[in-house]
């Protein structure tokens, strides 16, 4: 089980990267490279969990249904 740190130590520089990262995100500000790594990284996702349910007899084992 991964712990949970309430209050992790961050410099300043962590705070304004995660700050940048986050409006980014908002406000979709991505390049074309970034966004092609988005697209790309969203359907690995997308057949990962597909051949999980195919190999599940069509069941999602994460759900349990």
């Amino acid at each position: 089980m991964i712990r949970s740190i309430p209050n992790p130590p961050m410099n300043r520089d962590d705070v304004a990267r995660f700050r940048g990262n986050l409006e980014k995100h908002l406000r979709g500000n991505f390049s074309e490279e970034e966004r092609h790594r988005i697209e790309a990284r969203q359907a690995r996702t997308d057949a990962n969990a597909k051949r999980i349910i195919e190999n599940c007899g069509g069941k999602n084992p994460l759900l349990g249904y």
